[in-house]
């Protein structure tokens, strides 16, 4: 009984510290936690059985002590995620270019050269997730789940950024001209190729039916990647300025 109430104090020490405090403390509570699931607990276990008392229910009532403010500090965490990258979603450039609509421009809008801004801001908020998970949990793997901390944290911010620019693109489909949904796929198309390894099964679909439905608004081929005014070349130009995200979250993905 002695070790049960160790250990909830303890849980309960942790939570009421990061009650009000940010990310940062989560993620350490979460470390704690994973380092006593992974190792500590077990050490109190065994000196409990060498002294002859019930270390199964000994373990079991720490484990779900332990699990609880895991589980409560890392979805917590997660959902600060999911509403942190909701906001670097929003495609400014489709109202700057409804705004200088022009039957012949003397700009062509997939003209390369800058590196779409919210795509930087998306991208970065996903980068940015790593390295704070990183910080904190370097490479520990969730008890009982055998996946890493930070893939978990990875997908949730990768999921969150695409479902967002879906939305966008939702609201905003009915008044895309040609030339900006063929830019708008060719986007979507670098952002899956990207992120591909973390995103979900459903976030897969919805990437996929929202940039066929603007190829086909595009007027471009069905299934042929990269067919229309831009064509491959924009994707390997959106590759080149935004290379350094191409390489930070595809080193990732190797590591895990």
């Amino acid at each position: 009984k002695g070790c049960e109430l160790v250990v909830r104090r303890c849980c309960e020490g942790l939570a009421s510290y990061v009650r009000d405090r940010g990310d940062s403390a989560r993620l350490r509570a979460v470390a704690e936690c994973a380092d006593a699931l992974n190792g500590s607990l077990q050490d109190v276990v065994r000196e409990v059985d060498y002294m002859g008392g019930h270390s199964m229910n000994v373990e079991e009532v720490m484990e779900e002590d332990v699990k609880g403010l895991e589980s409560a500090m890392f979805d917590e965490y997660l959902d600060n995620v999911r509403e942190n990258v909701a906001g670097c979603c929003r495609i400014g450039w489709l109202d700057m270019d409804t705004r200088e609509d022009k039957k012949e421009r003397t700009r062509d809008i997939s003209a390369g050269g800058t590196f779409p801004a919210y795509l930087s801001a998306s991208l970065l908020a996903i980068v940015r997730c790593r390295a704070q998970v990183e910080r904190a949990l370097g490479d520990k793997v969730r008890h009982g789940g055998g996946i890493s901390y930070q893939y978990l944290a990875m997908a949730t911010a990768a999921d969150g950024v695409v479902e967002g620019i879906c939305n966008e693109i939702k609201q905003r489909k009915t008044k895309m001209k040609v030339r900006q949904a063929d830019r708008m796929a060719n986007e979507l198309q670098f952002l899956m190729n990207v992120l591909m390894s973390y995103l979900s099964d459903d976030t897969l679909a919805t990437v996929d039916n929202t940039r066929r439905t603007l190829v086909s608004r595009a007027g471009r081929k069905p299934g042929v990647q990269g067919d229309g005014p831009d064509g491959l070349a924009a994707i390997e130009e959106l590759e080149r300025l935004g290379r350094v995200y191409v390489m930070c979250l595809g080193e990732a993905t190797t590591s895990n």
